[in-house]
């Protein structure tokens, strides 16, 4: 069973606060806080989200990263933090000196506080757990759900260079430019979560594939959407549509997916270039469900599957 489907049977039905949104975003607003503040949670686990061989510094800017992006996708700025750690009783304790020292300096870049959480040495992988608050910017969380027909879709950054990354790593390359992206993903600064708040009308962050997550950013909302793959900013230049596919299926780019009203894209172009924010148009949200995607004026047949799915 996929781990969606974990979510919907079993622990959804739990999920009764308002705020939980039953669990269809990535981020809840907290019982008592509505429409300030935000939480979410994002695990690391050894050979699954990271290789045994990625230095433990790496592994500790992931962490906060792939968390730090879910609060900018809902138009907030991220706060506190608590920590869950499963720390393998093989590993050296230099090991944990070193993410120790990374993680200190990761949440001071984004501002944020460890607070407290919950330490245990085991026999088995590397587990890491971050839980993260957020401050709302426009007074209430930007949802996946929300979207129109006829808003136009954007992403932040590029799509794809965590992707040949890893592919690099695999083949042996690891002077590959495209390693550290794999490693540190290069989230959008911290205006991506007043862009977010000022024109979105639904976000998320892109965790499992950009067709994937545009998939579920449409389907929040009960609608479809076009993509035209000609004007994703992939990195590495691919040559082919087939490269392309694989690229927006792979995952871990953390970039910001969100849809916007037409009338929107002339101040967010603006935003963007004032805040060295690199973003692109890439397609619409349209009445009739599912997905289609273009390259040039020609239709793509999509692959069966659209991005990482867990479990």
């Amino acid at each position: 069973m996929a781990e969606k489907d974990w979510i919907s049977r079993y622990f959804a039905p739990l999920a009764t606060a308002p705020g939980a949104a039953g669990l269809r975003d990535d981020v809840a607003e907290l019982t008592g806080h509505a429409g300030r503040s935000v939480i979410t949670v994002d695990s690391l686990v050894e050979g699954v989200h990271f290789l045994p061989t990625d230095p433990i510094d790496s592994v500790a800017r992931k962490l906060v990263r792939v968390n730090v992006s879910d609060i900018y996708s809902a138009g907030a700025l991220p706060g506190d933090a608590l920590l869950a750690l499963g720390w393998p009783a093989n590993r050296p304790e230099r090991d944990l000196a070193k993410f120790s020292e990374t993680l200190r300096e990761e949440l001071k870049r984004h501002e944020m506080h460890l607070i407290g959480g919950d330490t245990v040495e085991h026999g088995g992988a590397l587990f890491l757990s971050l839980t993260v608050t957020g401050r709302c910017l426009s007074g209430a969380p930007v949802r996946r759900s929300g979207a129109q027909s006829g808003q136009e879709l954007w992403v932040t950054g590029q799509i794809g260079a965590a992707c040949l990354g890893f592919e690099a790593l695999q083949a042996g390359d690891a002077a590959s430019p495209h390693v550290d992206a794999y490693r540190n993903p290069p989230i959008p600064n911290a205006h991506a979560a007043r862009l977010v708040a000022e024109h979105a009308a639904a976000a998320m962050d892109i965790s499992d594939g950009l067709l994937g997550d545009l998939s579920t950013l449409a389907g929040a909302s009960g609608l479809g959407a076009h993509i035209a793959l000609d004007r994703v900013p992939f990195a590495g230049e691919p040559a082919s549509v087939t490269d392309m596919l694989r690229l927006a299926t792979w995952g871990d780019d953390y970039q910001l997916l969100f849809a916007a009203a037409p009338d929107r894209r002339d101040a967010i172009r603006a935003f963007a270039d004032r805040a060295g924010l690199p973003v692109a148009n890439i397609g619409e949200l349209t009445f009739q469900a599912g997905l289609v995607a273009t390259y040039g004026d020609a239709p793509v047949n999509l692959p069966e599957t659209l991005g990482f799915e867990h479990g």
